[in-house]
Formats: C-alpha cells, sequence, structure tokens
C-alpha cells in the first residue's frame, strides 16, 4: 500500500531568541499499532504524527520531540495531537477498521484530498469534500475517507 508522505517544517528559537527552522522531514505514514513506526500493511491506516503539544495551553519554548513513527495514544490529556490519517480504500465493505466510535476528545478534521462519509450513530450520512472542516464533539461515529488532517484534544469521558 503506498499511502502520501508529508513534508513537516517546524519552527523555533535559537539561543539568541531568532526564529529557526528546528526540523525539516519528510514523513511517511507508520502503522499506528506497531512501536517500531513501521508502515501499515492491509487495512491498518497510516498515521502521520505531526505535532504532541507539551501540555494544554501549548508551550512554544519547550524543545521539539519528534513523536511521529511511535506508538501513541489517538488521544492524551497531556497535550493536543495534530495528525494526517489515511485508511486504505475499502469502499463501503465492512473492514473492522472503520468501525463506530467514540473518541473522548473534540476533534477537528479538514479534508485534505477525496471525500469523506462521515455516519453518527442515528445512521444519518453526510459527505464532506476537499477543504470541508468537521468538529468532531465526542459523539459516536465511523468515518470512510483517505486523507485527513485531525487534530485530538482530549476531554474525558461523556456525562
Amino acid at each position: 500500500m503506498s499511502l502520501p508522505t508529508t513534508r513537516r517544517i517546524v519552527t523555533g528559537h535559537d539561543n539568541n531568541g531568532k526564529a529557526i527552522i528546528t526540523s525539516d522531514a519528510v514523513l511517511t505514514p507508520a502503522n499506528p499499532l506497531d512501536p517500531e513506526g513501521n508502515p501499515p500493511t492491509g487495512i491498518i491506516p497510516g498515521f502521520t504524527n505531526l505535532y504532541k503539544t507539551d501540555g494544554i495551553p501549548a508551550k512554544a519554548q519547550t524543545p521539539f520531540v519528534d513523536v511521529h513513527g511511535k506508538k501513541i495514544g489517538l488521544v492524551d490529556q497531556s497535550g493536543v495531537y495534530c495528525r494526517i490519517v489515511d485508511f486504505p480504500a475499502t469502499g463501503d465493505a465492512s473492514d473492522n477498521v472503520n468501525i463506530m466510535h467514540r473518541t473522548q476528545s473534540v476533534d477537528f478534521g479538514v479534508v485534505l484530498k477525496g471525500s469523506i462519509k462521515l455516519i453518527l450513530d442515528d445512521e444519518v450520512e453526510t459527505i464532506m469534500n476537499e477543504g470541508d472542516v468537521c468538529v468532531q464533539r465526542a459523539t459516536i461515529h465511523v468515518s470512510f475517507y483517505s486523507h485527513l488532517l485531525a487534530t485530538f484534544t482530549f476531554d474525558g469521558p461523556v456525562q
């Protein structure tokens, strides 16, 4: 399976406070279940972990820590994740990956390429196209998509 790469550029400051590029790398999607960060196979999605904040509010003066290719949770109460998620094309076929689920977070999903079919627990379907944004507020859902930028902000269990 060949998933698109992403160039990630991270800025920071030198010891004199001057803006600098601290990282400029081309990232290949990794298997989120693999602690070694190997590429996904079969129906496993590819995660390109772009950035994780060190706490909330974000601390822009801390050193950059690269989380790409690391086995990390979908959400984390110690910070905000920003990642690109790539699912292999399965159509509407059941694949045991695109399953109805709830994340304990507020997620912002931006369709980068193609379209997304978003289905909520009442089975209402909404089609999202390139440039569309979904603010997912801890609702039960399933999404069929190919290339999506998402941030995950921990919120805790739904009351």
